[in-house]
């Protein structure tokens, strides 16, 4: 049922979502009647969750950028439970990007403060590169741990050509595989006449299609209960989704908790019925909490022969005796620093202290041209359930096929572990509250057994509570789950909860945490370049992390002249011939340093004019036998900074006889000369130049 109170037309600043009917904007409507397409009207099909109202969000039809990105992650948080993204960066096969500064934001605001604080679900189709050998975890959208990324399955339970593989891959669903041999999704299609025989479709594909999917089986969880956090659905789907469908497809591990996993598919086959179920009788999990290692920044050669490995480890104590501890892991990010041309040839491996190795990068063979890694986070959700204290090790190997000329270096790698101090994993069941278990009416329902309490034999535990945690009527209103408890990675304590299923809190918890080396973090009175998460003390050098840049080891406010942020927002140093700069390139300046011209169609800044050119004024230009008799602009060449004059840059009209062009590119534009018998006229508002 559509719901215009959750519905907007970002791109057109409006509250009707309406898609323009050109024949190419049906993707929405298409994911939409997955999820909750009206049941017994005639028409296409059922949604998954067709009591389901759902509203449209009008974002990717014209300018998209961050602003936009975040208005739609950030839509009416209070009253949207759940955001189906079936979109992302570029599925190239080369491309290492995620969101910006706002949508992070977005993110962040919507898991804390989304659904009068249960938190925003996120779900997001995991990516369709497969054909080029893409990678998810370079998908900064997917691999993020406040989504829930799903990846797709043939009919018959095989890899689909387009399904791209990585460790942040929660879980499959249903989608299209081989043109002419599998089934695609049928639901509802984008018509704006209405014509019956147009508004369905039996060709919807991709993890595209398969995002919508879980999202309407979350509805359905959320449904049997409400009260069902961002986290408790990650648990939800990780213990309920089922390997068996999928495991004629090779490459399925078996984690520290005897927990069946797989880079293709995540747990598994989302099962709907086995969630609503679970969601029934679930208690909210305890707190997050959030563990860093120390950070190793000892510069590592990462050798060019093929089949040459990197190995280094660290050893942690998973903030242990702190208000941090994780002993039972959700998420582990690797935040890693490194340089190695050309990137694509590399694969990251990471192997937890309980013996399970997830594959943080594949080999990557069309992402030639990049080399580097800045603080990027690579995700995995393998080590679910286990713990955190030991050693970690990572392997990085370089697997080939291109020419490496030099040996890169890893300059940098750190460990964040997000988990929780007791077990998790906490059901109410009936059984506990009926005349069933009226013999167990003096224990608490919400205490969980110690490994102790499960091996105590029937009867030792005298009176009322013998036999309690080995009785088949105490669990008899549980689903089956494996090892619910002897399968954790850390011995289980017993968790107590209060009568709204949260943890007693601790007394500091509000005002201190640690990290993993026992180092009191300060939550109040720091630094303003210091972000949410607090401060070891005072001034910018003892931020825990920077709000906006780091520098050395300072939080600043924006990078000084002659660096630029990369993506983790550490200042990096601009190419020695740039004044300013996008990346570490020499073919990244944006202006250049003193001394230097730019070369107008190497896009770099020489200090010496090359064969073949010539020096203009501020910029060395090729010669060309088409080229009339050059004439400089009649004041000067302008060179326009898109980055630090967006204002003018939005000005600027390119045109040469009718055409009009406007930039697409970042750079500097000028007039570079005019042919014989061509008018080259640059108009920018105020000034202008003309041939």
């Amino acid at each position: 049922m559509g719901d215009p109170a959750a519905s907007y037309d970002i791109n057109g600043n409006d509250s009707d979502p309406m898609p323009r009917d050109n024949g190419d904007n049906k993707h929405g409507t298409r994911c939409a009647g997955e999820v909750a397409a009206v049941a017994f009207n005639q028409y296409c099909g059922v949604g998954v969750a067709y009591n389901a109202s759902i509203g449209g969000v009008r974002m990717l039809d014209g300018t998209v950028n961050d602003a936009v990105e975040a208005k739609a992650l950030g839509l009416y948080p209070d009253h949207i439970d759940i955001y189906s993204a079936s979109w992302g960066p570029e599925d190239d096969g080369s491309t290492v990007d995620g969101p910006g500064p706002l949508a992070r934001r977005a993110f962040i605001f919507g898991v804390t403060s989304g659904r009068q604080g249960k938190g925003s679900i996120f779900i997001w189709a995991s990516g369709n590169g497969g054909r080029y050998t893409d990678s998810c975890n370079c998908d900064g959208y997917t691999n993020s741990i406040f989504t829930l990324s799903i990846s797709s399955a043939t009919q018959g339970g095989y890899k689909p050509w387009y399904l791209e593989e990585c460790s942040s891959t929660l879980a499959t669903t249903y989608s299209s595989g081989t043109p002419g041999h599998d089934k695609s999704v049928a639901t509802v299609d984008m018509d704006g006449s209405l014509r019956p025989d147009r508004i369905c479709t039996v060709e919807h594909t991709g993890t595209s299609a398969s995002a919508p999917l879980a999202a309407g089986i979350a509805a359905l969880a959320l449904e049997a209960n409400p009260a069902l956090t961002w986290r408790d659905m990650q648990y939800l789907v990780v213990l309920t989704s089922r390997s068996d469908p999928l495991e004629k497809e090779p490459g399925w591990i078996l984690n520290g908790v005897k927990r069946k996993v797989s880079h293709k598919f995540g747990y598994g086959l989302m099962d709907a019925g086995a969630m609503v179920s679970l969601a029934e009788q679930w208690t909210t999990v305890p707190s997050q909490h959030i563990c860093k290692s120390r950070e190793i920044n000892e510069d590592r050669p990462i050798e060019v022969s093929v089949g040459y490995t990197l190995q280094t480890h660290m050893d942690v104590n998973g903030c242990a005796g702190t208000v941090n501890e994780v002993r039972f892991l959700e998420h582990v990010q690797c935040k890693i620093t490194l340089r190695f041309f050309p990137r694509g040839n590399l694969r990251i491996l990471l192997t937890s202290p309980m013996g399970t190795t997830s594959t943080l990068l594949f080999e990557r063979p069309r992402d030639i041209t990049k080399s580097n890694f800045d603080d990027w986070p690579f995700l995995s959700v393998h080590f679910w359930g286990e713990r955190a204290e030991g050693r970690w090790t990572l392997q990085i190997l370089n697997g080939g096929p291109r020419r490496v000329s030099q040996p890169g270096i890893l300059s940098k790698w750190q460990l964040i572990f997000y988990g929780t101090q007791t077990n998790p994993i906490r059901l109410k069941s009936e059984g506990t509250r009926t005349a069933g278990a009226a013999g167990y009416s003096g224990l608490n329902p919400f205490v969980f057994p110690t490994e102790t309490d499960l091996n105590q034999q029937a009867g030792a535990l005298g009176g009322a509570g013998a036999g309690y945690y080995q009785s088949a009527d105490l669990y008899s209103n549980f689903m089956n789950y494996p090892n619910l408890f002897s399968g954790a990675g850390s011995g289980i304590d017993k968790t107590v909860a209060t009568l709204n299923g949260h943890n007693i809190p601790t007394a500091q918890r509000e005002n201190v945490m640690a990290d993993s080396n026992n180092k009191l973090v300060v939550l109040h009175d720091c630094d303003p370049e210091c972000d949410q998460q607090g401060c070891y003390g005072k001034g910018p050098t003892q931020c825990v992390a920077c709000k906006h840049y780091r520098l050395d080891n300072t939080c600043v406010s924006r990078c000084p002249p002659r660096s630029f942020p990369n993506q983790g927002g550490v200042c990096w140093p601009c190419h020695e011939s740039c004044e300013t700069c996008a990346g570490a390139g020499q073919d990244s300046c944006l202006t250049c340093a003193p001394a230097h011209l730019y070369v107008t169609d190497l896009a770099v800044c020489l200090q010496v004019c090359p064969e073949g050119y010539y020096e203009s004024k501020f910029r060395f230009r090729k010669a060309h036998s088409r080229v009339g008799a050059f004439c400089p602009l009649s004041s000067t060449d302008l060179i326009i900074n898109f980055i630090s004059a967006p204002a003018l840059a939005t000005a600027v009209s390119v045109k040469n006889g009718a055409s009009t062009v406007r930039p697409r590119i970042l750079g500097a534009w000028s007039c570079s000369g005019c042919t014989t018998n061509t008018l080259l006229l640059i108009t920018i508002s105020l000034l202008s130049g003309a041939c």
